[in-house]
């Protein structure tokens, strides 16, 4: 093989393995038919002797050597030559090198990214969702995008843009904005309103930014009494608004009451799996396969996508979308005390975030009882909570 190594792989070769005793023969076969070799070797222990052949001729050597009577061994065909015909012959990899180029070849008519800039309130979602409806999304024909129709129709039907530039550049599209300057606050965060008590309590501490405090601390207030005033009266002047904002910390006492039924129904999951897949495939959905049959009345649902993204050269606008469902039957079963207790106490907690927020524990009393077939967990709770509570004023009363 020396002084062949390129060309013999480039055009291919073959290894053939003959008896030493055919040697000879096979030398005159050689010499006769003008068959060249580029090497020849004895192995197993100098018991067979092996050619190496080019692709092109070791057939013929083959024919002449069984027309002989010469057993011949193919032992191996290497080769760029073999190695394309190899892959070639595999029908889904041409297939697939095929499909390949058609969509690098429709992949540089369409759209295949958008990329959007300079919003900071809108999220990309929603200034992709007003594009798609004006005929620009993943998918879309460059050529028929009109960018400056575009451009005009988003501009008036969105009132929080005050600029947008749509620029094409190969198969991204650019999507620039600017958006309109948050000077108006708005109705919500201007109306005068005051703060009032969320529940009865003693106040411990006052963090006021706006308004006109009307408690201390030291003061008992009851649920609804005002505590800071976004109105201000005085005789001889004009009555002032203000929106009261700030926190009014109190100590709090509050019962829950948490029942946990000893009889729970639970999910079991039947091991089955039932698929929905959808091909997005630049911007177009087409529905693959359905193992889908009658769904049961009960099933968890998840959803999940893979994006094509091959050999690492980004994510391209070709996805599967995958709707996968898992039956599952209810039963009855009847859980412990200890069980009920700790089911009890993640509501317990749950409830106490749900209606006081971020609290500061004081004292808790808890009291924990099985009766009616149910757990009942008491609770007394002492604590210091933001109590304040924003109550919009009517300024045309």
């Amino acid at each position: 093989m020396k002084g062949y190594g390129a060309f013999a792989y480039l055009s291919g070769y073959c290894t053939l393995s003959f008896s030493r005793l055919d040697c000879e023969k096979v030398l005159n076969i050689c010499m006769r038919y003008g068959f060249s070799y580029y090497g020849v070797s004895f192995c197993d222990g100098g018991r067979t002797v092996r050619f190496v052949f080019s692709l092109a001729s070791y057939k013929g050597v083959l024919s002449a050597c069984r027309a002989r009577g010469i057993n011949a061994r193919v032992i191996e065909k290497r080769g760029l030559f073999p190695l394309l015909c190899e892959y070639l012959s595999r029908a889904g990899l041409v297939l697939g090198i095929f499909a390949s180029v058609a969509i690098f070849l429709l992949s540089q008519s369409v759209v295949w990214r958008i990329d959007v800039e300079g919003n900071e309130r809108l999220d990309d979602g929603c200034i992709r969702e007003m594009l798609a409806k004006e005929g620009l999304c993943v998918g879309s024909r460059i050529a028929s995008v009109d960018t400056d129709a575009i451009e005009q129709t988003v501009l008036i039907a969105e009132k929080d843009l005050s600029w947008i530039a749509i620029n094409i550049s190969g198969t991204v599209a650019k999507i620039q904005v600017r958006e309109t300057l948050d000077t108006e606050i708005k109705d919500s965060d201007t109306r005068p309103a005051d703060l009032i008590a969320k529940f009865d309590g003693e106040i411990v501490s006052l963090m006021v930014y706006s308004g006109f405090t009307s408690v201390k601390v030291g003061d008992r207030v009851e649920k609804g009494q005002a505590l800071v005033s976004g109105k201000y009266e005085r005789e001889g002047l004009p009555t002032r608004y203000t929106r009261a904002s700030g926190s009014v910390f109190a100590r709090v006492e509050k019962e829950f009451l948490v029942e946990i039924p000893l009889l729970q129904t639970k999910k079991v999951p039947t091991g089955e799996k039932i698929e929905k897949k959808t091909l997005n495939f630049f911007g177009k959905s087409i529905k693959l396969f359905i193992n889908y049959r009658n769904l049961p009345p009960t099933c968890d649902i998840i959803n999940y996508e893979y994006a094509f993204s091959p050999f690492s050269l980004g994510e391209l606008p070709i996805s599967v979308k995958t709707e996968a469902f898992y039956p599952y039957t209810e039963e009855t079963v009847e859980i412990g005390e200890n069980e009920a207790m700790e089911l009890a106490y993640e509501t317990l907690a749950s409830d106490i975030s749900e209606a006081l927020g971020d609290v500061r524990t004081l004292n808790k009393t808890l009291y924990g009882e099985v009766r009616d077939g149910k757990y009942i967990l008491h609770c007394t709770l002492t604590a210091i909570c933001d109590i304040a509570r924003v109550r919009e004023l009517d300024t045309f009363e």
